[in-house]
């Protein structure tokens, strides 16, 4: 479990630092963008190209730093009316279902990505494989996070009563 830890630990501070480049791309690429179509009259073909796949990047690895932080929207009005015995078992059962749900996607993510490795970008010429392993790598993260929390909640009592 130390490993896990250690490792959602890195992984998580690499994407965030990785999210904050891409969205400062985004927030340089765009005005660009915006100055060449409107005022030179000419726009360059690259940048709307780099402005998606950095939004794509930044939504998968924002995901997972994200559901570390716990800023994913929740209902909580069942656990909220349990015991805490009983708010822990559903808290686990939501867990599970987060695991197979992201488990699923990170799997087919990586089918797509496999699957478009020999096309290349339109107008940028780089392989479809680094867009497209965004879903993997972000559902992959996604999956280890949950799965430390599963284990935190598992392994560790709960502390108030009702």
């Amino acid at each position: 479990m130390q490993f896990l830890r250690q490792f959602n630990a890195i992984a998580l501070k690499i994407a965030g630092w990785s999210v904050i480049v891409a969205m400062a791309v985004i927030a340089i690429i765009v005005p660009y963008e915006v100055f060449g179509r409107y005022v030179l009259g000419n726009m360059s073909m690259w940048s709307n190209e780099l402005t998606q796949y950095s939004l794509v990047w930044a939504s998968m690895l924002g995901g997972a730093v994200g559901l570390k932080r716990g800023y994913q929207v929740g209902i909580t009005s069942l656990p909220d009316s349990l015991s805490p015995a009983g708010a822990r078992v559903v808290q686990a059962i939501s867990f599970v279902i987060v695991l197979i749900f992201v488990a699923l996607l990170a799997y087919y993510g990586f089918d797509q990505m496999w699957m478009n490795r020999n096309q290349t970008s339109s107008t940028m010429g780089i392989p479809m494989s680094i867009p497209y392993s965004a879903l993997p790598i972000g559902f992959l993260l996604m999956f280890f996070v949950t799965v430390e929390q599963l284990v935190d909640l598992l392994t560790h009592a709960p502390t108030e009563e009702k």
